[in-house]
């Protein structure tokens, strides 16, 4: 299973990397809350998660036309996590006239189902 607005890794092991911080164990991913004392651990997983996060709202922001508020949460989102390749690509992408940069189309540049994949 896994959480809204964070996209499922291939490749990555099924358990979620966020733990409960008092019982140790790995947290649900359909309820994000900890299994064993029922802690919600919600805010840790959107800490874990936020530049993935931000990247998929700066592609939904690329789709409504609105190209500042997707230049800030790609930024944001290379804050939040600098491996994020296909953020910084897109970033990359968006500053390239006619891919995306001043003066393409609305969602150019972007392709259907674009997700980071690690």
């Amino acid at each position: 299973m896994t959480t809204p607005d964070v996209p499922a890794v291939p490749g990555a092991p099924e358990e979620p990397d966020v733990r409960c911080p008092l019982c140790k164990v790995p947290a649900d991913r359909r309820s994000l809350g900890c299994p064993s004392c029922r802690e919600d651990l919600g805010v840790l997983f959107r800490l874990r998660y936020a530049g993935r996060i931000d990247y998929n709202r700066a592609l939904a922001a690329l789709g409504a036309g609105e190209r500042a508020l997707a230049l800030g949460l790609l930024h944001r989102a290379l804050e939040a996590e600098p491996g994020l390749e296909p953020a910084r690509e897109l970033l990359g992408s968006l500053s390239v006239p006619g891919f995306g940069g001043p003066g393409a189309e609305p969602g150019e540049g972007r392709r259907e189902g674009d997700t980071p994949s690690g």
